[in-house]
């Protein structure tokens, strides 16, 4: 540009040498001491001249400020990098709940006013499925199945008598069919009356009564007997059930009864479950409860810094919503709660059951796509794109196509190959194509901190 200027003056200089007055032929005009009553023809020339040689540099003024404004910075601005690679984008619901067993829960006792005679297992015992866990000891019941044996004794008693008695008279009716066909026989042949006939006759009569009597005893004792066996067994079953086992293959989590302790029906007596497996019982709001379904992939973790995270899966969701106050359990203000359970793949052995957790619900996924950060994302006119710094360590704006968009990560379908660098361009920076970029930590480490 200052060329251009120069030749352009130069250009002015000789149209000005080549001007001359009728006056004076060959000399040059000198605008700067040519005096006011000069030729009107000269003036005009250098009117014309001085305009030419400001919009020459007015001109000169202004490309070079443009160029410099279009020139690249030859210090780059040092902005964030982030390198475009392939991984997983995911939408998920995150709650927390309460870890448990397989299995968990509590044996309460069966009995009234029963005293604990024996616990015989403690906190982490492992134990078999129907293995004796504690004896309970109740004195009435004791009492009652010993008064209900002597019973059932005295039962057996009178129907063993009652059976004698019934082969007694079924003796006295043979003896008295006997004696009545003989009379007939007698009679017939005119050796005895027609009355001690009949008198037989009722005598056989009177017989076959007794022995439906002495049948019918028989038969209301074998009735007495068992509705007193079933009594018996009824009070054993309610004696065995001072022997506690257990339901289920597990362990003990907790014992809340010691040896001599005085319980009620319905006591608490100790927590066990399967440690095989691992289940997580959430209560979920019903916006979030809509985005999950039955089999859908979670992550399991403590709450607590470097927390190892456990797969696990959504095995248990509730057709309805409760509120605290019709059992839904705990809620936030009152608001309902869909209950729902998720369970490990596989025991995580390092979970404590009862302690709290939290958990992601995986309700969409893309797995090895092109992901960027959500804040390199920027929108020319509703349209994305991001900064590209090229080979040259440049800036570029290439548009690009989203896909799934995660709290974390964003899919880009169109428009970034793996290994791109882009610039994660904070709202207070403005970044223009051309511009050099240098990458800078996105949380600069102040100096006395990075020594």
């Amino acid at each position: 540009m200052q060329g251009t200027s120069w030749a352009f003056a130069v250009w002015v200089s000789g149209t000005m040498t080549d001007a001359r007055s009728p006056e004076q032929p060959g000399e040059t005009l000198l605008t700067a001491v040519e005096p006011l009553s000069a030729n009107p023809r000269s003036l005009r020339y250098r009117a014309i001249a001085i305009w030419l040689l400001g919009f020459a540099a007015l001109a000169g003024a202004a490309t070079w400020g443009y160029m410099r404004y279009r020139a690249p910075s030859s210090e780059p601005i040092a902005v964030p990098l982030h390198t475009v690679e392939r991984s997983t984008v995911e939408l998920t619901v995150t709650s927390g709940g309460t870890l448990a067993l397989g299995g968990q829960q509590t044996l309460k006792s069966p009995q009234n006013e029963a005293t604990v005679e024996q616990v015989l297992v403690e906190v982490r015992t492992l134990v078999e499925a129907g293995q004796p866990l504690l004896i309970l000891r109740d004195r009435s019941n004791e009492r009652e199945v010993r008064s209900q044996q002597v019973e059932i004794q005295k039962i057996q008693l009178d129907l063993n008598r009652n059976q004698e008695k019934v082969t007694e008279v079924e003796q006295r009716v043979a003896a008295a069919i006997e004696q009545y066909q003989e009379s007939q026989e007698l009679a017939a042949q005119g050796f005895i009356s027609e009355d001690e006939v009949r008198e037989d006759e009722n005598d056989l009569d009177r017989v076959r009564s007794e022995l439906k009597d002495a049948q019918l005893t028989v038969i209301k004792s074998e009735l007495d007997l068992k509705t007193a066996a079933e009594t018996l067994d009824l009070l054993e079953q309610q004696f065995n059930d001072r022997v506690i086992t257990s339901p289920i293959e597990g362990v003990v989590l907790e014992v809340q009864v010691s040896a001599g302790e005085a319980i009620a029906t319905d006591k608490s007596l100790l927590t066990l479950g399967d440690p095989t497996q691992e289940i997580v019982n959430l209560q979920l709001s019903t916006l979030d409860a809509a985005k999950v379904s039955l089999n859908q992939p979670a992550r399991i973790r403590a709450i607590g810094p470097d927390a190892q995270d456990f797969d696990g899966r959504v095995v248990a969701l509730a057709p309805q919503a409760l509120s605290a106050s019709n059992g839904g359990g705990s809620s936030q203000e009152g608001q309902a709660r869909v209950t729902a359970q998720v369970k490990l793949d596989s025991a995580s052995q390092a979970l404590i059951p009862g302690s709290f957790v939290s958990v992601d619900i995986i309700t969409e996924q893309q797995k090895d796509v092109l992901v960027v950060p959500p804040e390199a994302i920027q929108r020319d006119q509703g349209e994305p794109f991001v900064w590209i710094r090229n080979q040259r360590g440049n800036a570029t704006q290439q548009p690009i196509e989203l896909g799934l968009q995660g709290l974390d990560l964003v899919a880009v379908t169109e428009g970034l190959n793996v290994g791109d660098q882009i610039a994660l361009v904070p709202p207070t920076m403005t970044v223009t194509p051309g511009m050099p970029l240098s990458d800078s930590p996105a949380f600069p480490i102040p100096e006395e901190f990075d020594q």
